[in-house]
């Protein structure tokens, strides 16, 4: 159809990169998430809210690495603080100071005792669950049903993974998100067995529904089960995360993308006694003791990565969550009234920064009715925004250097996508039509 069309002729480099890309890599590409069909737009460079592609279109961007650019691209201060470290090395083999400061940003944030940094949010999940299961002595856990915790087997998006050994399904309980009966029941009828409960407190565009998170807390505390976290995402909501915004704290918290700054980190924070496995016994003679969880990795607490997070971190104040907070809102509004004026009947949800749109006609509240949305209208749209000047996929969320005319500026992309759409509407969905 035209959006397509239009999406070819406009980006006919990056065209040619996919297919040269198809030579050497499975579909063109390393990062799943970012292929869409009929391909992918190549970036080149990236500054302020903007992005250029491989043919020198600017597109402001709505995405920011999913949700990692909280200050935008090539923030000067960030920038400054990356450059810093660079003139004292890469990666020098040894601790640094910036993972000290990094490190007590972050507890005082939390208010937590420690944390511990891996190089990505997938590691941090995978080895908060292991200190779990070390400091329980239990096997059991339990996550919501489509939550990505990250690509390792343990955490699978449903209890249907072809790729996933059965003995380790076994290990792993699922309930569904927002569903407080059924992760009570869950939570109560495997107290023994479970180290831990891992949940997303925003789960990717959706709100935690009154009671829920409490409810999930109050089960695992009765049961001595502690209560995983994963903000990699969410810790972007406010100076503590969702945690702060919602009033419920987990025994470990762990976080990724903002706070690294642009670079590869993940980490996880929780109490003295929580981290106690990862603690080394202090002995007479040096490199005689171990600890229980020997977790090493050659580029945890990367110094680059720790420089340009910290400086990301200090950068972050209450002015930049209400302001980040009110543009948010300010996008889900102006869609909303997009759709309404338009008569389509679209789910417009999200909190704080983030905002997104489900092309259905329910509620989306966990993966089920997520599963609902036209995923075929959802692509189409992102293209045809595209078309119009901005970079739009998934997790869409706002930047610290985005002002109130680029959000007018994307209503305004969104109706023109939507009316070009209405055809296909008719066509493929007609029950979002009023």
């Amino acid at each position: 159809m035209s959006i397509v069309k239009q999406y070819a002729e406009q980006n006919r480099k990056s065209r040619r990169l996919y297919e040269r890309a198809k030579a050497s890599l499975p579909s063109g590409n390393t990062r799943s998430a970012l292929f869409w069909p009929p391909f992918p737009l190549y970036l080149q460079r990236g500054s302020g809210s903007t992005v250029w592609d491989a043919d020198g279109n600017p597109r402001v961007d709505l995405n920011y690495n999913n949700t990692t650019l909280i200050h935008g691209h090539n923030h000067p201060e960030v920038l400054e603080a990356t450059r810093g470290q660079l003139e004292h090395g890469t990666v020098l083999g040894a601790p640094t100071e910036p993972e000290v400061r990094l490190a007590e940003e972050l507890t005082k944030r939390l208010h937590a005792d420690r944390v511990r940094f891996t190089p990505s949010g997938t590691e941090a999940n995978m080895q908060a669950l292991r200190v779990a299961r070390a400091a329980t002595g239990r096997h059991l856990i339990a996550k919501c049903v489509g939550a990505y915790h990250g690509s390792w087997d343990a955490v699978p998006l449903t209890a249907e993974a072809p790729d996933v050994p059965r003995a380790v399904l076994g290990n792993t309980l699922q309930f569904p998100y927002n569903d407080a009966e059924a992760a009570e029941r869950i939570i109560k009828e495997h107290g023994g067995e479970l180290a831990a409960v891992i949940v997303e407190p925003t789960m990717r565009d959706m709100s935690p529904e009154p009671g829920f998170l409490e409810t999930v807390r109050e089960a695992t505390e009765d049961s001595g089960i502690l209560l995983v976290f994963d903000e990699v995402i969410s810790f972007r909501l406010g100076p503590s995360g969702a945690q702060g915004l919602y009033g419920v704290r987990p025994d470990i918290t762990t976080m990724g993308k903002i706070i690294g700054g642009g670079f590869p980190v993940g980490a996880y924070a929780a109490s003295e006694e929580t981290m106690a496995p990862l603690a080394i016994p202090e002995a007479e003679l040096p490199a005689t003791a171990s600890p229980a969880l020997g977790f090493s990795g050659t580029f945890n607490a990367h110094p680059v990565t720790m420089a340009a997070g910290l400086a990301a971190m200090k950068l972050l104040n209450k002015a930049s969550y209400a302001r980040l907070a009110a543009m948010g809102e300010a996008a889900r509004k102006g869609l909303r009234g997009v759709m309404e004026e338009e008569g389509v009947h679209a789910h417009v949800g999200g909190v704080g920064s983030f905002f997104h749109i489900s092309w259905t006609d329910q509620k989306v509240r966990d993966h089920a009715s997520s599963l609902t949305a036209d995923r075929a209208l959802g692509a189409l749209f992102n293209l045809a925004v595209m078309n119009r000047g901005f970079y739009l996929l998934g997790h869409p969320n706002v930047s610290t250097v985005l002002d109130g005319s680029e959000v007018e500026g994307f209503m305004e992309a969104a109706r023109g996508a939507v009316m070009e759409l209405m055809p296909l509407i008719r066509e493929r969905a007609p029950r979002l039509l009023s």
